[in-house]
């Protein structure tokens, strides 16, 4: 079996207890709608306080973004990059890595990015778009939290943002490439075609809801076509829908993690 050179995941770890208090002020009521936060070192801008404490624990407590070494040279796509705290945990794990976020909502954007230089990401292109199947302006509901959306129905405001393919970012090799786009995950992933096998690592969050074609099977299909071996995970237990008792009911709503790989060939 052939080994691809790889970039080892650096010593990152947030202590957590340090993790847990900041989670636990975040949760309290009476907790400001906007705010700052410090945590292992950083200075984090937030908004939807709630929405902000979960993301904190599944990306620093639970670990779903923690991933293989990447292929060298690394690089990572970042779709959906809400206020880079993803980045954040990319940059802890690799921090050699180029990263490329992209992020729809204008004010939203303009968090991420604040939340990236003021605590010194070097190495970060940050992109203000949504990734769709084709490039051009279009209508995203912006809900000042992290379920901006293109194509499902979410609470907000209606704002025209650009969208791009992301097939063009992918000219060339990609360590890994993380999608959240809130619905739009199997559009993205058709429109980049022949070019997914040249994706190392995918970590994909599925959005399974009633208002939208099912498309799981779709996603995939098109990673097993693309030499991919794949995982599919509920994320933990708060992921209730996915959970047993199993139902599914007329106005379902769930959500799950893909994570695939393209394995070395068996020797036979």
């Amino acid at each position: 079996m052939t080994t691809k050179e790889s970039v080892r995941p650096a010593a990152s770890d947030i202590d957590p207890a340090e993790l847990e208090n900041v989670v636990g002020a975040l949760l309290d009521p009476g907790c400001a709608p906007t705010g700052t936060v410090r945590l292992g070192g950083w200075t984090l801008e937030y908004v939807a306080p709630r929405a902000f404490a979960y993301t904190l624990r599944l990306l620093f407590g639970s670990r779903i973004y923690d991933v293989a070494p990447l292929s060298a040279p690394a690089r990572v796509i970042d779709g959906g990059g809400w206020l880079g705290l993803s980045v954040l945990r990319f940059r802890q794990l690799f921090p050699d890595a180029h990263i490329t976020v992209f992020e729809p909502d204008p004010e939203i954007f303009r968090l991420m990015c604040r939340n990236i230089e003021r605590n010194g990401l070097r190495d970060v292109e940050t992109v203000q778009a949504a990734l769709s199947h084709e490039d051009g302006q279009q209508t995203f509901t912006a809900t000042g939290s992290d379920s901006g959306s293109l194509v499902a129905n979410a609470r907000g405001s209606a704002v025209t943002v650009p969208a791009r393919r992301l097939s063009p970012y992918v000219d060339e090799p990609v360590s890994l490439l993380k999608l959240n786009v809130e619905g739009a995950e199997a559009d993205v992933i058709a429109e980049l075609g022949d070019r997914l096998a040249s994706v190392d690592q995918v970590l994909i969050e599925y959005h399974g809801f009633a208002e939208l074609p099912q498309s799981l099977h779709t996603i995939l299909a098109r990673l097993h076509e693309a030499g991919h071996t794949y995982i599919v995970s509920h994320f933990d237990e708060t992921n209730r829908s996915c959970v047993p008792p199993l139902r599914v009911t007329e106005d379902y709503r769930y959500f799950l993690l893909i994570y695939s790989r393209r394995l070395a060939p068996r020797s036979r």
